[in-house]
């Protein structure tokens, strides 16, 4: 089976993020429908060390915005500590999305909603993500990832006994939040 790889950056707690290549099983194959798999895509299977995990080549830890921590030839990254994921390509994200959910808002009659979903707390730090997603979210709630398109995040962090904001710079306008880290999640349709 030919494979290609893709550009990915996925953040976890305290503003850790790690950017390297993906093996994805085809060209039009969204890192949503990656993540949200009850088998996620290796290439190599034979390098996997855990189930519930995403194997990345080439990869850089980012602390902050651009200091590079540490670089791996490849690691393995658990679901489960994923606050949120991007593609670094921008034709795999924002308009594939908003293609394959205007099909789907068709076939369900679902208008797109803009959401704002509040992240839980990781050592004094939070995030504000708002976005918007097409489809039924409730469906969506089952899976590991929702996918948001038009995102803007905020992290919110405690700072010598105050809470400060700071505006996360996104290559991209779309998203994958983790379901698990999802605290609270409000609603408004679209106009």
């Amino acid at each position: 089976m030919d494979t290609i790889q893709r550009k990915m950056a996925i953040v976890t707690s305290l503003g850790k993020k790690y950017s390297g290549m993906v093996d994805v099983p085809h060209q039009t194959f969204r890192t949503t429908d990656l993540l949200n798999s009850s088998n996620i895509f290796w290439k190599s299977p034979n390098l996997k060390c855990f189930d519930n995990a995403i194997f990345m080549s080439d990869v850089r830890l980012f602390l902050g915005d651009t200091a590079v921590y540490k670089k791996f030839d490849f690691i393995q990254i658990k679901l489960c500590d994923i606050i949120y994921c991007y593609d670094d390509s921008k034709e795999i994200g924002d308009e594939m999305e908003k293609k394959r959910a205007s099909t789907m808002v068709r076939q369900t009659n679902e208008d797109a909603q803009t959401v704002n979903i509040i992240t839980t707390q990781v050592a004094n730090s939070f995030y504000d993500i708002n976005g918007i997603f097409f489809g039924l979210f409730k469906k969506k709630s089952n899976d590991n990832f929702i996918p948001l398109t038009q995102a803007t995040i905020v992290e919110i962090y405690k700072k010598q006994d105050k809470w400060v904001q700071k505006k996360v710079k996104l290559p991209h306008n779309f998203i994958c939040v983790s379901n698990n880290h999802i605290e609270s999640v409000t609603f408004t349709q679209q106009a």
